[in-house]
């Protein structure tokens, strides 16, 4: 009886790590996968107007097909790993227009940072565009590219909008998602139109004793000048943005974001301590002039509960530190941000009037015991 018992336990965990669905019975409803078979293609996309830059796009998809397992290789840190899926490589897709999210990771990161959550969209019917920005990732960040990607990576996003429509004619660039992590949440807010501010940035610097985000203070005109409140413009293709742990509201300022007028959801842990919760998830929240605005908090979470941390990071503590968890089981957090981001685009990309009742802060459809920790709030 044991050694079925171990048997069954070891082949479980095969299934799990290949990325089979098997929903937890705590998870809230939208956190099981969608009915699309999920494709999934890696793209070379070159910015002619900025001295062709390079920049490599994971694109998944609606597709054609019978659902297969897949393996993204990646990299945390120094540590190559390996990050189970479910997608078709190269398969075909399926006809219809479907809308478009264009995904920023975190600094440093990949476009698979938070591919669990990529590819579960497109099960849910988006095409989801995930960037590697040039200078960003982890083979490529320099000192200075802390700074330079202030004003790169907003325009990273605003040229895959459209040129990934090109190449993939299922996405609707008229009809466009962001989704950021971190740095790529402040990436994906001034993208949207909320521009750099630099008296805003002197104010916080003044008050704070010059912390945090005040490292880009001497640099600030020559980024404004670039990315500015000034010089940004809401982009009508943009109709919703969604960030986990958004880093830099201090870049922004009160008077920048007021000019955000998409639907925003921001999703962050309370003791974050790298883009922290007062100064950085609940201004942007409370600043933005967004009519549709969500804040869902984890109690006691830090920076990480939004991102992949596959086991190979264990053989080497820095890059664990980088994704590691230390209170939240992150299977639980991943399947909270599954549902409210598809609660969230389904109803301001797809108008799912349905859907869009999981955007109450009642939380319905959880189950009991399962909202400790958990807080929604809208305004």
């Amino acid at each position: 009886m044991l050694k079925r018992l171990a048997t069954v336990l070891l082949l479980s965990g095969l299934a799990m790590a290949q990325g089979v669905n098997v929903k937890r019975p705590d998870a809230p409803p939208l956190a099981a996968r969608g009915s699309a078979v999920v494709g999934v293609r890696t793209l070379q996309l070159t910015d002619p107007g900025r001295q062709n830059r390079s920049i490599t796009v994971e694109v998944w998809y609606p597709a054609s097909g019978i659902q297969q397992n897949t393996v993204y290789q990646s990299v945390i840190g120094q540590t190559p790993v390996r990050v189970a899926g479910r997608a078709n490589r190269d398969a075909a897709p399926i006809s219809g227009r479907f809308p478009l999210i264009v995904a920023s990771h975190g600094q440093p990161g990949t476009r698979f940072q938070f591919a669990y959550l990529n590819e579960h969209l497109a099960s849910r019917g988006f095409v989801v565009a995930a960037l590697d920005h040039p200078g960003s990732t982890y083979q490529t960040l320099t000192q200075p590219n802390y700074i330079s990607s202030i004003v790169d990576r907003p325009l990273d996003i605003l040229f895959a909008i459209g040129a990934v429509a090109q190449q993939i004619p299922s996405a609707d660039a008229g009809n466009v998602g962001l989704l950021g992590y971190s740095y790529g949440g402040y990436s994906v807010i001034n993208a949207a139109g909320a521009g750099l501010d630099g008296a805003a940035l002197n104010e916080y610097c003044r008050a704070s004793n010059n912390e945090g985000p005040c490292f880009a203070q001497p640099f600030f005109a020559q980024l404004e000048a670039q990315r500015g409140a000034k010089v940004v413009q809401p982009d009508p293709r943009i109709k919703a943005v969604f960030v986990m742990a958004p880093y830099g509201q201090p870049w922004v300022g009160a008077r920048s974001l007021a000019n955000l007028r998409v639907p925003l959801f921001v999703a962050a842990g309370e003791a974050d301590d790298v883009a922290t919760y007062r100064r950085d998830a609940l201004e942007y929240f409370r600043q933005a002039g967004s009519q549709d605005k969500y804040l869902l908090t984890l109690a006691a979470a830090q920076h990480n509960p939004f991102v992949e941390c596959p086991p190979e990071v264990r053989g080497r503590e820095e890059d664990y530190w980088r994704c590691f968890e230390p209170v939240w089981d992150m299977e639980r957090a991943h399947d909270l941000v599954k549902h409210f981001a598809t609660a969230f685009f389904a109803r301001f990309l797809q108008n799912n009037l349905e859907l869009a009742n999981y955007l109450n802060p009642s939380l319905p459809g959880f189950k009991p015991r399962t909202t400790v920790g958990v807080r929604l709030e809208t305004r």
